[in-house]
């Protein structure tokens, strides 16, 4: 019933609360205004029962107050009506405009903005604040087809090489030997794709409200470095550790530890044979730089920010792309969203005497006593 009920716009609404309140404030004026007359008349008639100029009589300028308020009245109220229909259809006119931008825009059409005046007032200011959150959104689209694109060429690509494999193996008998090595190779591409589907629920977890607890920096590298020792040592790579004791964040200890551990895999992997992987850190007053350095060739500055997207590999020709989640595009990824994810961020530069080091900077706590 209610959804054949016809619209009433906001202009015809505020024009008819505003008559209906200048007919009211008129009403009580009216009112206010007779009540005065007749108290002034009976104070005069006591002050001055016999003497003095003949008084009007009340009833008489109770009249002369009705007859003016009959005439002001409806010009007043009229006024009133035309005013506020003006002023709204003034603002509505732009509430119009902001409901058709967003009417116009899809999930498909993203590119749509809400007009934003030179005035600056309040509406403006809504304006501009929307228009961030549909950049916003337009970027997080973007991003989401682009990683379901991605994602999707990543596992096709093993699984075409999987389906060619079998098909060939097929096409004639072979011996036992020969089927335990098309065996093995399926095996390797199903752990591949086993790996890249486990780095994609991290990725997706990384997003998630952290559970943080107190832990020394010193005690998540070494973690890390526990899981990566016998990675470092095939590749003939020392890891190092220079981190006070005493220096401690708040973080969710499994998520910090997987993305730490993606950045020291990512060092090793583009580190030459024989070189370092050095871990330290700077103690602010808020935050805990965990700065993780490497010798190899470097992060070009154009490359930067690209390196922590989504599925996106390292160009240089010493990264292994053997062991663990190295190889997948996905590690730095994953760390990034993690350390974003405790009001954290992460960054890459020079390092002195070439190589590259990576920060990251988690918020730094206290110690319980």
């Amino acid at each position: 019933m209610t959804a054949n009920r016809p619209r009433r716009s906001l202009s015809t609404s505020l024009a008819r609360w505003v008559g209906l309140t200048t007919a009211f404030s008129l009403t009580v004026f009216a009112g206010a205004a007779a009540a005065v007359l007749q108290f002034a008349e009976e104070r005069e008639a006591r002050e001055a029962p016999h003497s003095g100029p003949a008084i009007e009589p009340f009833d008489e300028a109770l009249e002369e107050v009705g007859t003016a308020m009959l005439v002001a009245a409806p010009i007043g109220i009229l006024l009133a009506i035309v005013s506020a229909q003006w002023l709204t259809r003034r603002a509505v006119a732009r509430v119009v405009d902001v409901s058709a931008t967003a009417t116009r825009m899809t999930a498909e059409q993203l590119s749509e903005r809400l007009p934003v005046s030179p005035r600056g007032d309040e509406l403006d200011a809504l304006a501009v604040a929307l228009n961030g959150l549909f950049a916003r959104l337009e970027d997080g689209v973007a991003l989401q087809r682009q990683f379901a694109a991605d994602a999707s060429h990543e596992l096709r690509s093993p699984l075409a090489v999987l389906s060619s494999t079998l098909e060939v193996a097929r096409r004639r008998p072979r011996s036992s030997e020969e089927w335990e090595a098309v065996a093995d190779g399926a095996l390797r591409e199903v752990q591949h794709m086993t790996r890249l589907v486990e780095s994609l629920l991290q990725l997706a977890r990384a997003g998630t409200l952290p559970r943080t607890t107190p832990i020394t920096a010193r005690a998540l590298v070494e973690a890390v470095f526990a899981r990566l020792a016998a990675h470092a040592a095939s590749r003939r790579i020392q890891l190092e550790i220079d981190i006070l004791d005493e220096l401690a964040v708040a973080v969710d200890c499994e998520l910090v530890t997987v993305a730490l551990g993606n950045i020291v895999a990512n060092a090793i992997a583009h580190s030459p044979p024989g070189g370092s992987v050095r871990v330290g850190a700077i103690a602010e007053e808020e935050y805990v730089h965990i700065r993780v350095s490497d010798e190899g060739p470097g992060v070009p500055p154009g490359e930067r920010e690209r390196i922590f997207h989504p599925f996106v590999r390292g160009a240089a020709a010493t990264a292994d792309r053997g062991g663990s989640r190295i190889g997948l595009g996905l590690g730095l990824a994953i760390a990034r969203r993690v350390v974003e994810g405790h009001r954290g961020h992460i960054l890459v530069e020079d390092r002195p005497g070439g190589g590259a080091v990576f920060s990251v900077n988690l918020p730094r706590v206290a110690l319980p006593t």
